[in-house]
């Protein structure tokens, strides 16, 4: 018999029996339950273990049935959000659960999240939802966590032998999830470091990464798509990784045009600095931005040099007057750095389809952003132009080298 504990979370006043049917699903597996209920309306018929005035009043909320009384939906419901964040993390630091499970539908989706971004990576997190389909984006409610969405298929509004079965298969996989927590226990297995990359940079991206594993490194990839770079810098923040090797800054130029993978809260290429930790910067895909279907561009965007990457995303180059200013702003970025840091510039192209005779070379915009850099970047960064291409050994292998003695000086 175990004794691992799931938080499980949902709005009691209209899933409390889809609550109380997990739950008791849960106990038969040997697991034990903590059942909070971020409901709104009405006490539930079964107490839970945490109840709706005490979430409300981890919102700073004393008296719940005077906010009811507001009428003021988006207000209650941003305080059950607040609320179940705060409590979720307060119990956290009681050590009271082991993985948290969560119900909800458009509304209980968002509450139920709060929680489980609060709780920290590694820890399994699974939510079942009414919106884990359709065209609705899932930032907002995975954020930079490994938050497992689960698509309910049918309306949460009372059992049917569709949402048993969904609910029970949920239901294994959280438990199983939490009895294997000692079996994938978060150690690194060398001096952890980190590394930015994109299917455009990849080959480049494995070469130094097999370069610092023969020297006893543990490279953590992280992909730039709008949240990869995100989470890579706050796990930067929280001490993580003892050096970063930032050789894509795609999200940087996604988010000066406002691309499918911008970088919402603008923090790329800040993190390290503010730590003080050894790193080295490249400018990998920098140079395009990442827009929806080729008959979604408009016809200034279709006039550019652009590839089709799959049916949904067409790369398309950034134009020379914009590169030029995103060179200003990495070097505006660069140049609050408090630790060791170093610039290489591969000058025969930044991503695969930069190349000569491939569909993205155009060198006169590389070049603006190049000489936009060296023109506002800091004396005291040491800059290193490279002829070769990002991808290529000629480039990379000095850039893996270049680190190992910076973190061998750093130590």
């Amino acid at each position: 018999m175990t004794e691992k504990t799931i938080l499980l979370i949902g709005t009691m006043d209209t899933k409390e029996e889809e609550l109380l049917f997990c739950r008791d699903l849960i106990a038969r597996r040997g697991f034990k339950v903590l059942l909070l209920d971020a409901g709104i309306l009405k006490d539930p018929r079964t107490p839970p273990d945490v109840t709706r005035q005490e979430v409300a009043r981890a919102a700073g909320v004393v008296d719940l049935a005077s906010l009811l009384a507001t009428g003021d939906k988006g207000k209650c419901i941003a305080t059950m959000i607040r609320g179940v964040a705060t409590k979720t993390q307060e119990l956290l630091r009681q050590g009271a659960f082991h993985g948290i499970l969560g119900i909800g539908g458009g509304q209980g989706t968002d509450i139920c999240a709060s929680g489980m971004r609060s709780a920290p990576r590694g820890m399994p997190k699974l939510l079942v939802s009414t919106v884990a389909s359709g065209k609705a984006t899932f930032g907002p409610y995975v954020g930079t966590k490994d938050i497992t969405m689960m698509h309910s298929i049918v309306d949460l509004q009372g059992l049917n032998f569709l949402i048993r079965r969904i609910l029970a298969n949920a239901v294994g996989a959280i438990c199983g999830m939490v009895e294997t927590l000692d079996e994938g226990e978060i150690k690194p297995r060398g001096i952890p470091v980190a590394l930015s990359m994109l299917g455009t940079t990849t080959p480049g991206a494995m070469r130094v990464k097999s370069i610092l594993e023969r020297h006893g490194y543990e490279v953590v990839a992280f992909h730039q798509n709008g949240t990869g770079g995100i989470a890579m810098e706050e796990l930067i923040r929280e001490g993580a990784f003892k050096g970063v090797l930032d050789l894509n800054l795609h999200e940087i130029g996604d988010r000066f045009v406002g691309g499918l993978h911008s970088d919402p809260q603008k923090e790329r290429l800040e993190a390290a600095g503010e730590v003080g930790i050894p790193q080295i910067v490249a400018p990998g895909s920098i140079n395009y931005a990442v827009w929806g279907p080729f008959s979604s561009l408009p016809e200034q965007l279709r006039s550019r040099k652009y590839i089709i990457h799959n049916p949904n995303m067409t790369l398309v180059r950034l134009s020379p007057e914009e590169l030029r200013e995103v060179g200003k702003l990495t070097a505006a970025k660069l140049n609050r750095a408090k630790g060791p840091t170093r610039v290489f510039i591969p000058l025969r192209g930044f991503s695969y389809p930069d190349r000569e005779n491939l569909p993205h070379w155009e060198p006169e915009g590389n070049r603006a952003f190049i000489e936009a850099l060296k023109a506002n970047l800091r004396p005291s960064i040491l800059l290193q132009e490279v002829d070769a291409h990002i991808n290529d050994p000629e480039f990379n292998e000095p850039v893996a080298e270049a680190f190992l003695s910076m973190m061998e000086e750093y130590r």
